[in-house]
């Protein structure tokens, strides 16, 4: 199997391609790995592999028919369930979408349900798709796309074998970044600093290069100026500016992303030395963390977490958790 799209990855492209050339591949897979780290790529390969029409061994060819329509996402045989900006993905969603499994393939042999945040399926939407899970069609297969698979039910991780895609360093994500496109007018601290901040996700580390002047940048700033805001103390400032920040969910995620990368910084700075994931220049993290107590700046991480939780993941008012966090952690 030729896997052209995926970079890296070896041993994963290894294993997917021996199941499909052997036809030993499983019902179920669980695609595991960060933001940005080729989790969706994966998963749109073994959908090519799976429904190529040429007859050469080295699938997919990316040039068919087949593959065309699935890298333009016509393909009627591939299920995507997605939860958009919702926190979760409900119960109904996973009924709706089980309830199609009986009928066969409309242009091929197999049909594809990809899970896109599977995690944020509820207890209960998890539940439901265990049957499936356990006895799907012979023509199903299962992509249950996610950042972190030990928030699945054990149930639904017993039932499905797992796939962990790779993360590449900050030297490997900054030389690839050079040989794309959006690198072209880039200067080389803003590659680094992409490379740095993305933490091994190639696709992250492309999206902030190439938003770094637009939206990007702005929940960036977001992010670096209400970190200093907590850790200085300034309580009533702190309250105006989290209050007044406004993002969709998906971009709030990515907002607090980048201010727990910041905590970070700032604790790892207590230390002689330190390499930053988030600030380019590391004299900033030092100074702030000379001002703190190694207490104070866990009970800021910690807070953030728990206020990332709040909006991301229960749906909470964010209003009210941005306004908290503000006068929780100082």
């Amino acid at each position: 199997m030729d896997f052209k799209n995926i970079i890296g990855n070896d041993s994963l492209r290894s294993l997917i391609g021996n199941h499909i050339k052997n036809k030993t591949l499983s019902h179920a897979y669980i695609i595991e790995g960060p933001k940005g780290s080729g989790k969706r790529t994966l998963a749109k390969e073994i959908c090519k592999a799976l429904m190529c029409e040429s007859p050469s061994p080295d699938l997919p060819c990316g040039s068919c028919r087949s593959c065309k329509r699935i890298e333009e996402g016509y393909n009627t045989d591939i299920f995507v369930l997605t939860r958009g900006d919702k926190a979760t993905i409900p119960v109904e969603e996973v009924r709706n979408m089980t309830a199609t499994l009986g009928y066969y393939p409309d242009d091929g042999d197999c049909k594809v349900y990809i899970i896109e945040d599977a995690d944020r399926m509820t207890p209960q939407a998890q539940n439901a798709l265990l049957l499936s899970l356990e006895e799907p069609p012979s023509y199903v297969v299962f992509l249950l796309l996610t950042e972190d698979s030990t928030a699945l039910l054990e149930t639904v991780r017993s039932r499905a074998q797992r796939l962990k895609t790779e993360v590449f360093s900050p030297a490997f994500t900054a030389e690839w970044l050079k040989k794309q496109p959006a690198a072209a007018k880039a200067s080389e601290n803003a590659i680094s600093s992409a490379a740095t901040v993305s933490r091994g996700s190639l696709g992250l580390a492309l999206s902030t290069l190439s938003s770094k002047s637009t939206k990007e940048a702005s929940i960036s700033a977001d992010a670096s100026r209400l970190v200093e805001l907590l850790c200085t103390g300034s309580r009533a400032e702190a309250i105006v500016f989290a209050s007044g920040i406004k993002y969709s969910r998906a971009e709030f995620e990515q907002f607090f992303d980048y201010a727990i990368l910041a905590v970070r910084d700032i604790l790892y700075a207590k230390y002689s030395s330190f390499t930053p994931a988030y600030y380019t220049d590391s004299s900033i993290p030092k100074e702030l963390s000379s001002k703190l107590k190694m207490t104070k700046l866990t009970h800021i991480y910690d807070a953030l977490i728990c206020a990332k939780d709040d909006i991301t993941r229960y749906n909470a008012q964010t209003y009210a958790v941005m306004t908290t966090l503000a006068a929780s952690a100082l």
